[in-house]
């Protein structure tokens, strides 16, 4: 059976044969790993299709046991991701990423949509990759299933507004925002993934949440608050998704 859909290139190795095989994020069948002769080195549309940064519409054989790309066709390049370091550092975090938590054979077609919207985003910043990255991380985490909680007490309910004028912490491991009570018993049992920003992390998760990603394209985080926001989103994507991508990421340590 052949399957047409559109996709991301996410990852490719060479295997044998002089075959390589392709880890593709599809809109209709989520990541798919299939198999490929196409030469990535000829000037084509089927071979642009093959690299990084590209949107483009495949014709996949389905096997019973493995997938197969027989043709491949570019719908667009974000070739300027590359001319420079910061959009290549935040996009190439952006298909890691996507890559470690993205299940095989798991469709997510609004994830799918978003993935496009941050490419053609980054493409076109000229001063705001991380923070661009910062809250396409944000935006996948409700689709994932781990959203943080932000209106209350993760733990016992408490309405923010009871917490006290500008107290904030935050807590990884109970997944939100924590009120003083519950951080103190927190602490007494050891836990230490507990943050106190200096600036109101609920202000910017929500905001980050309820803007489309092309309003980051040119309103950027101050580098204080940018350097604390990718520190918890570190320790809260490995701790519920295990990507580790976000702290391990190349040159921007994000």
């Amino acid at each position: 059976m052949v399957i047409t859909t559109e996709g991301i290139v996410l990852r490719q190795r060479k295997i044998a044969n002089n075959r390589r095989m392709i880890v593709v994020f599809t809109k209709r069948y989520g990541k798919l790993s299939a198999g490929t002769s196409i030469n990535e080195k000829s000037r084509g549309k089927a071979a642009l299709a093959l690299r990084p940064f590209t949107y483009a519409e495949y014709d996949i054989f389905k096997g019973r046991d493995s997938y197969s790309i027989n043709t491949a066709s570019a719908i667009k390049s974000f070739y300027s991701i590359g001319e420079d370091i910061d959009r290549f550092e935040a996009a190439s975090a952006f298909i890691e990423y996507m890559d470690k938590v993205l299940d095989e054979e798991a469709p997510m077609p609004g994830l799918f949509d978003l993935s496009l919207e941050f490419l053609q985003s980054v493409s076109v910043t000229k001063s705001a990759s991380e923070t661009l990255l910062l809250a396409f991380v944000v935006k996948t985490l409700r689709t994932l299933g781990v959203a943080p909680e932000t209106d209350c007490c993760v733990n016992c309910g408490k309405s923010v507004s009871d917490f006290g004028e500008g107290y904030r912490k935050f807590s990884v491991s109970s997944g939100g925002i924590i009120c003083p009570d519950c951080a103190e018993e927190e602490k007494r049992e050891g836990n230490s993934l507990i943050y106190q920003p200096d600036f109101d992390i609920i202000d910017v998760f929500r905001y980050f949440t309820s803007k489309p990603l092309k309003t980051f394209e040119k309103v950027d985080l101050r580098p204080k608050v940018r350097r604390e926001v990718r520190e918890i989103l570190a320790d809260y994507t490995d701790h519920y998704l295990g990507s580790g991508v976000l702290r391990a990421s190349g040159g921007m340590e994000v």
